[in-house]
């Protein structure tokens, strides 16, 4: 077994059940793992840190299938375990010129609503 099938079988086997929907596309379900990102990955320079290491809640790693690739443009909404995010940053990490996984850091979603009144 190659060690690119290891890391998918990884994903597949231990991963939570992740819903991907993109505009204009059908959703599709996949495997991930989706955690709080800690602070020494340096993204949480101004955040608020508490005891284990763990910032405040506004941002996650997103470790997923080589197929799964996110753009900034591509507005995805993630869903999993009754949360839903949107990608703030993605890379694909390869070896050997192939993908193993995508990467990403994720950010709570936060549904746009639209105000009912207008205000002067």
């Amino acid at each position: 077994m190659s060690f690119k099938k290891d890391v998918v079988n990884l994903i597949k086997s231990y991963g939570s059940t992740i819903s991907i929907e993109r505009e204009n596309e059908e959703g599709i379900l996949s495997r991930a793992f989706i955690q709080p990102l800690r602070y020494r990955s340096n993204v949480y320079k101004d955040r608020a840190i508490s005891i284990g290491g763990f910032t405040d809640g506004r941002y996650y790693l997103y470790l997923g299938l080589p197929e799964n690739e996110f753009s900034r443009n591509d507005n995805a909404i993630i869903s999993s375990n009754g949360k839903k995010y949107t990608v703030h940053t993605s890379e694909k990490f390869m070896l050997c010129d192939k993908v193993l996984y995508v990467w990403a850091v994720l950010k709570p979603y936060k549904e746009q609503r639209r105000d009912e009144y207008d205000t002067d």
